[in-house]
């Protein structure tokens, strides 16, 4: 098995040991509203990504499919995850993405490539597709790392209950900034920036600036398949760890089907806290469905892979 046939991590699993990891990607969204007199692009949400082969395109110049959650590409789209006022401004023509490639054993942020401004979102469930604005620069580039980028291979198979699974997700890190007057406080990973070139707005983008001595950015969880499934069919994983802030549109991979992807993690379910239990059942909710909340806490929500084909095949224009 060619040790960069899997695209998101470079991984090449085995059934019994954890996979190589060479590059982590991950996908940021942007926003600059001019009417508003912003010049630059500001960060809206960060996550995983990966790449599959549109279908029935063998050719090594096919284009690329990313698939990520629609939350992090178009965050204004889920108001009751992003429940801020000055979202419901911000739009498709407002905003862009831009692909980002992790070395994992420096951490060094290898290169950030644009992409193309029409990302096709799922009709119900929480995932879009996007390409790359220029593929053919983008495979130079990589190539000239040694890195070029190849496909995860998706699968139509359920996985089943007890079924090995890893998870190789972008860890999105807190950073304690220091503010003119000492005090200190919380902020997301971009606290170093630089300015790249909006090829298609001619304005700038910001994005982070990360040094060599960054800890690795690539979170390997391994996992079983749980026998659960909720009203929208996601299947869930229980995890080793409670997966943290950036693993969202991480890919799946079943080690019994040597490390195709058989779904795309779409989020944690939160750990339940302390009375939490006995609130949910004076809510009102059946006794069946606070029974499963409690199963499923802390474990990863993932949408089949199935349902990421049906994608694939829309953006492909065969539905």
């Amino acid at each position: 098995m060619g040790r960069h046939r899997y695209f998101s991590a470079g991984v090449s699993p085995t059934s019994n040991t954890l996979p190589l990891h060479r590059i982590s990607v991950s996908i940021s969204s942007w926003f600059r509203l001019a009417d508003q007199g912003m010049l630059q692009h500001e960060m809206l949400c960060r996550g995983t990504a990966f790449g599959v082969r549109l279908p029935q395109r063998k050719s090594k110049h096919a284009p690329l499919i990313f698939f990520t959650c629609s939350h992090v590409a178009a965050p204004w789209r889920w108001p009751k995850l992003y429940p801020v006022p000055w979202l419901e401004h911000v739009r498709e023509e407002h905003s862009r993405c831009v692909l980002h490639v992790t070395e994992v054993q420096t951490g060094r942020v290898l290169e950030r490539f644009l992409m193309d401004s029409n990302v096709v979102h799922h009709d119900s469930l929480d995932v879009c597709a996007l390409r790359l604005q220029d593929q053919e620069k983008v495979m130079q580039r990589m190539a000239m790392h040694g890195l070029p980028l190849h496909p995860l291979v998706l699968s139509e198979r359920v996985p089943s209950s007890g079924n090995a699974v890893v998870s190789p997700g972008f860890a999105v890190e807190r950073v304690q900034r220091k503010a003119d007057d000492g005090s200190m406080s919380d902020g997301e990973d971009g606290e170093y920036t630089e300015v790249v070139e909006d090829l298609e707005t001619g304005g700038s983008i910001r994005l982070d600036l990360r040094t060599d001595q960054e800890p690795r950015r690539l979170c390997v969880s391994m996992g079983t398949v749980s026998h659960y499934k909720d009203r929208q069919a996601r299947g869930f994983a229980v995890m080793d760890r409670v997966l943290g802030d950036g693993v969202c549109g991480a890919p799946l991979l079943d080690l019994r089907q040597e490390g195709r992807c058989v779904g795309l993690v779409e989020g944690i379910v939160p750990p339940l806290e302390e009375g939490a239990e006995a609130r949910q059942t004076g809510s009102g909710l059946a006794g069946r469905e606070v029974e499963l909340r409690k199963a499923i806490a802390g474990n990863a929500g993932f949408i089949y892979g199935q349902q990421l084909i049906d994608l694939l095949e829309k953006v492909s224009g065969n539905k």
